[in-house]
């Protein structure tokens, strides 16, 4: 665990130099200053320090949340308007080992670099210069997020992106559970979390980050890479099924090939049976026997052209040709009318389905009414002369609720009936499409084969005429039944490699009962904050219900904790969810860094009963006796700063009207350069 030792700002103006700082000791410190002194500015440049602009809705290395006091103009007790000429801040952390790091980043100036003095335990100095934010956790050798973490000991954790990847958690990322800032900090939990990286469920890993249960951010990680690749792999599927379709939709083969449903079902499908048994079952398409077939009639056909006797008197060779060429021609016409009826009933019947899902809507509509009673008349009457009218007298008819309730389910019956009618359809309609480029091919061969054979002068001619023609259309159709053959089976090697890649997948468990552990310390001591802070949804007896659900939100029962209780009550839920991470951290040896801000925590509600509430709280044992480090930048009154002092309380109340003050660092009360000190109480004004 780490502690805040010191921070400075400090600079030079058109009126001299000028400094201000603050230093913290022990566990609980209360910094207390009216209003505009400069306490948040003080609390910004620890952030500033840090590099977690990205914390206050900062792109990298831009200082606009600090206010003008330290960019351009600046307001002194004595001179006002002063221009600043240049600025820095000065962060000082120790290490629970003896160490320290002194961290000073340029505020009006290049605040691209970080200046690092590392001071071991001995007094040994080791300064450098690394970049504050442009590959900041990624450089080993020159990246401030790296060397802080290594620093403070923290180890690297991977988180999953939208977009596939994956990155790292930054100190950002954890920052938004011990640093909560005046602005949006008190707005809700985690309110400034950064997701500019678009890591997955960071919230979460957040969480159990500082609790240290990096198991299971691992296997959160490895879960979200899982759905990733399902998802992917389900899209791959449904690319592959569609590819698959429309192969055989082209050679007009009735056969579907789902890729729909769970990476699971689909291996499972796509296991059991193949392309070419699916082909044979639903199309009596077999590559083999056709093939067989076909070669063994190319081999007849090269033998009567080459080797077997031809008989000069048969004259039945043109006539042939002539004849195929006549029952293509009479197939051709027939396929188109057949395409061109089966079309129009297509269309016709998705009209019909069309019609009837209005029939159900309307009917639907009207069993609404009927349920409901809304729109029902008692009486009816003339919309001219307003005189009362039978409903008799047009013949209407009493259709209740059930009556309804049937009627719509006949015409969902129906409508089911023809949308398969509209899918048989469609799948004749492509069979028929296909069937017909067939038949135009096959057609225009034999005109050239009839072409060919009139040529020919005399019957021996003719007949090899006719059956060269022929001997080429059989090698054309093996040609053609190998190609598709090999395009289907390159999709089966396809779908095989997707199985062996979906076989790979596994889901990580992640639940723990190390992570439930840590969630449970973190739960209890939760409850112990609620009840100290005095929130009015949580007592003794209800303190019990008070647990998180799976996004790790504060729930008391059923009912989301930030939503119960006064409006006073929100902060409250944030002020105890960030101490009891941090008391929780420490009993399970979790990886919170040791220290929790809270910047101007009674703004929220400066009521006397959140006040006397809140000041209850720093007065217990819980607070005093924390094993982490608490600051409070706030402005108390003169008795409630006696008052917590009675207590115990340590309270530092600055001295001179604002944070900052001309002259040198060293000069100034409350400021100065060193590692740790102290300094002596003022007297409350």
């Amino acid at each position: 665990m780490i502690r805040l030792i010191h921070v400075e700002v400090l600079g030079h103006s058109d009126a001299g130099p000028f400094a201000g700082a603050l230093s913290f000791t022990g566990q609980l410190q209360i910094v207390s200053a009216h209003n505009s002194y400069g306490k948040s500015l003080a609390a910004r440049a620890i952030g500033w320090c840090l590099g977690l602009e990205a914390l206050f809705g900062m792109p990298p290395n831009d200082n606009a949340f600090f206010p003008l006091a330290v960019r351009e103009d600046i307001d002194f007790e004595a001179r006002a308007g002063v221009s600043v000429l240049s600025s820095e801040a000065v962060l000082t952390l120790s290490h629970e080992d003896g160490r320290y790091l002194r961290l000073t980043r340029a505020i009006r100036g290049d605040a691209t670099t970080v200046g690092v003095e590392e001071i071991d335990a001995d007094g040994t100095c080791r300064e450098s210069k690394l970049n504050a934010r442009k590959d900041a956790m990624q450089d080993a050798t020159g990246g401030l997020q790296h060397l802080l973490f290594e620093w403070i000991g923290l180890p690297r954790a991977d988180v999953a992106t939208f977009r596939g990847t994956s990155v790292d958690v930054y100190l950002e990322n954890l920052s938004a559970l011990f640093y909560i800032e005046q602005d949006e900090g008190w707005t809700d939990i985690q309110a400034r979390q950064i997701t500019r990286y678009q890591q997955q469920q960071i919230a979460q890993v957040a969480v159990e980050y500082l609790l240290g249960a990096t198991d299971a951010v691992a296997a959160r990680v490895a879960q979200q890479n899982a759905y990733r690749r399902e998802a992917e792999l389900r899209a791959t599927a449904r690319s592959l099924a569609d590819h698959i379709t429309s192969l055989f939709a082209r050679h007009g083969w009735p056969v579907t090939w789902p890729g729909g449903g769970s990476v699971a079902d689909i291996m499972k499908r796509w296991r059991t049976v193949s392309l070419k048994d699916a082909l044979l079952a639903g199309a009596n398409v077999d590559f083999g026997a056709e093939r067989v077939s076909l070669t063994q009639h190319a081999a007849a056909l090269r033998r009567a052209l080459t080797s077997d006797p031809i008989d000069p008197m048969n004259a039945s060779a043109h006539a042939e040709a002539s004849q195929r060429v006549i029952d293509l021609k009479q197939r051709r016409h027939a396929l188109s009318d057949e395409l061109r009826t089966i079309r129009l009933q297509q269309s016709q019947t998705s009209d019909l389905q069309e019609s009837l899902e209005h029939r159900i809507h309307g009917a639907q509509d009207v069993l609404r009414l009927k349920t409901s009673g809304v729109g029902r008349l008692e009486s009816m009457e003339c919309p001219t002369c307003h005189r009362d009218l039978e409903p008799e007298t047009f013949h209407l008819t009493e259709q209740t609720a059930s009556a309804v309730s049937a009627h719509i389910e006949a015409i969902k019956r129906d409508r089911d009936l023809v949308r398969r009618n509209v899918e048989a359809l469609t799948q004749r309609i492509v069979g028929l499409q296909a069937e017909l480029a067939r038949t135009d091919d096959d057609f225009r061969s034999a005109e050239r084969a009839l072409a060919t054979v009139t040529a020919a002068v005399g019957t021996v001619r003719e007949q090899l005429a006719g059956t060269a023609a022929n001997l080429s259309a059989t090698e054309r159709r093996l040609d053609r039944l190998a190609e598709t053959e090999s395009d289907v089976d390159e999709l089966q090697r396809e779908i095989q490699a997707w199985l062996d890649e979906a076989a790979g997948i596994e889901l990580v468990p992640f639940e723990t009962a190390d992570l439930q552990r840590r969630l449970g310390a973190f739960t209890d001591a939760l409850r112990q904050y609620l009840l100290a802070l005095g929130h009015s949804a949580v007592t003794g007896d209800t303190a019990a219900l008070v647990r998180l659900d799976d996004q790790y939100r504060p729930l008391l029962g059923t009912r989301h904790l930030l939503s119960l209780g006064s409006a006073s009550d929100r902060p409250r839920v944030i002020a105890a969810y960030s101490l009891a991470l941090a008391a929780a951290s420490g009993v399970v040896g979790g990886l919170h860094p040791g220290f929790v801000i809270l910047d101007e925590p009674l703004q929220q509600n400066p009521d006397e009963q959140h006040r006397d509430l809140f000041l209850n709280f720093l007065s217990q044992d819980l607070a005093l006796n924390a094993a982490f480090q608490i600051i409070v930048l706030t402005s108390l009154r003169t008795d409630e700063v006696e008052r917590l002092r009675t207590s115990g309380v340590r309270v530092d109340l600055p001295v001179g009207k604002y944070f900052l003050k001309l002259g040198a660092a060293e000069e100034l009360p409350n400021a100065g350069p060193a590692a740790e000190k102290t300094q002596k109480q003022p007297d409350a004004d």
